[in-house]
């Protein structure tokens, strides 16, 4: 029964791909030293001075072995779900939308405030909350855990949680900090749903 609800491994290039791509740039970034992070992190006053290139590689490093298991089973999960139900050419289509939407967007923030200059942000917590709140989105009647047979979480509830669990992080980090991140949610929560029906 729990086979049938996980997608499998292999059965989106792009799911199976984005996992591989960001696995193995993750693990080359433990070895050398952080040149990697450094040279492909998003970071809006080095985009500014011409590393346009920051604006898409963010997405595919994560730092912490917790964060690529985390980022890997997201993509795995709820973006397998999304690649079935709307392929893999939508799913990608989203995920360059909210992600490079909302990079753009915080990079030109960073010109009319000064503390959003200064971020430097790496992408599996971006990436997972994308694909969360999308794969919410898309089934939001879903469950997706039932705790001790009282709680039940459903989709819906996902939306609500990540949201708010980002909020809270900003309340504490500073919410141009989190901006990147809050952009994201904004992006794929208000993302319209007549976009993926081409």
């Amino acid at each position: 029964m729990l086979a049938a609800m996980l997608p499998r491994l292999g059965s989106s290039k792009l799911v199976s791909r984005w996992i591989a791509i960001t696995v193995a740039v993750s693990i080359f970034a433990i070895f050398d030293g952080g040149w990697l992070a450094r040279t492909a992190g998003f970071a809006p006053s080095l985009i500014w001075h011409g590393q346009l290139w920051r604006l898409v590689t963010w997405a595919f490093i994560e730092r912490g072995a917790w964060g690529l298991v985390l980022t890997c089973l997201c993509i795995y999960r709820f973006g397998g779900d999304l690649a079935y139900r709307w392929g893999d050419r939508r799913l990608r289509r989203f995920m360059i939308e909210v992600l490079g939407g909302a990079a753009v967007v915080t990079t030109l923030l960073a010109l009319i405030i000064s503390d959003a200059w200064d971020i430097y942000r790496l992408g599996g917590w971006a990436v997972g909350d994308a694909l969360v709140i999308a794969w919410a989105r898309q089934f939001p009647g879903a469950n997706v855990a039932v705790f001790y047979g009282m709680l039940t979480l459903r989709g819906r509830d996902l939306v609500i949680g990540i949201i708010v669990f980002n909020a809270l992080v900003a309340l504490f980090a500073g919410p141009f900090a989190m901006a990147l991140e809050l952009l994201v949610c904004a992006a794929a929560y208000y993302y319209p749903p007549e976009r993926l029906a081409r």
